[in-house]
């Protein structure tokens, strides 16, 4: 090294300055753990074991936590609920699914496929020897816990609880690009997809279509979307029955929770209420039904209130006892 040259020294201090993050100082009253998932199909998925200290052995009760559109395991209301579900002295495993992060536009998000990724986080928490389990879905995890629980129940579920649950992930796609005049329409996508896979579900006929004015009102790139032919026809298409809770929650035979957001420009408000009377009518033995007031889909400044209700309602089901529950 020339002697003109001086070594690079790291600095002192972080360069990031400011407040810490909102969760940074409370990891010392949780153990964390990062495990895999493998699926049937040869996958695997990262996931968070989130377990509070103070929480006694034979308490045997978890959470399964299954993130939204676009989501990951750690980002948003599902890292929320991690925290404050282990608070609260419930043990957490919040996992990834083939629908997290560039699923969608890569072509490997089938959401007919996920109950596979589900199957294999409620074999983790089996083999870790928690034997009552609540599944707990954010906004598009609301519908793949709902459709799992209808199809496989497993006997160590005792209660789904949903946040931002749509009625219909199709129709509020739908919904949503008629009102910002998306190009592709919802109808031509349907079209072009179907024309596109020439009848049949053959990954190599997969191409990717961007569709713009998706999310927003502008040709702007953040207010586009990215789908394959078939992530689209599995999660978003006319045909994409695994996508519609309202065909599953009648079917639940487990307590059911609905944690909505009050100003919700996704979900109208309305949507809530018919998910509680399809649960109610179809013979689910348990429906509650919370809005949490002045709430985006997102839960802007409101994602504690969310996770609060979370919380009670979970406790009260699995009997976690008070002086655990803070």
């Amino acid at each position: 090294m020339s002697k003109d040259v001086k070594p690079y020294v790291p600095p002192r201090r972080p360069l990031v300055r400011g407040r810490p993050p909102r969760f940074g100082r409370d990891d010392r009253r949780i153990e964390t753990r990062l495990i895999l998932t493998e699926t049937e199909d040869g996958h695997k998925w990262d996931a968070m074991m989130f377990r509070p200290r103070f929480a006694p052995a034979e308490d045997r009760v978890a959470a399964l936590v299954i993130h939204g559109s676009v989501g990951n395991y750690l980002q948003g209301m599902p890292r929320r609920l991690a925290f404050g579900l282990a608070h609260a002295g419930v043990p957490v495993l919040t996992a990834n699914t083939r629908m997290a992060n560039y699923g969608a536009f890569f072509g490997t998000g089938l959401l007919d496929r996920v109950p596979m990724d589900i199957d294999a986080a409620v074999a983790a928490l089996r083999r870790r020897g928690y034997r009552r389990i609540v599944l707990v879905g954010y906004s598009m995890g609301s519908t793949m816990v709902t459709h799992y629980q209808a199809r496989h129940a497993p006997a160590e579920v005792v209660g789904v609880c949903t946040i931002a649950h749509p009625l219909s992930l199709p129709g509020s796609l739908r919904r949503r690009w008629e009102r910002f005049g998306s190009e592709p329409s919802y109808n031509e996508m349907a079209r072009i997809v179907q024309r596109g896979m020439g009848g049949t579900d053959d990954g190599a006929k997969d191409r990717i279509v961007i569709v713009e004015r998706a999310s927003g009102p502008s040709t702007r790139p953040e207010h586009a979307e990215i789908w394959t032919y078939r992530t689209w026809w599995h999660s978003r298409g006319p045909e994409a029955l695994s996508a519609e809770s309202r065909r599953w929650v009648g079917i639940l035979r487990v307590p059911l929770a609905l944690i909505q957001a009050g100003s919700d420009l996704l979900i109208p408000r309305d949507e809530g209420v018919q998910l509680a009377k399809l649960a109610r009518d179809g013979g689910c033995p348990e429906v509650h039904l919370e809005y949490v007031e002045d709430a985006d889909h997102v839960f802007t400044d409101r994602q504690d209130l969310a996770v609060e209700a979370a919380r009670r309602w979970i406790t009260g089901l699995v009997g976690v006892a008070p002086e655990h529950a803070r």
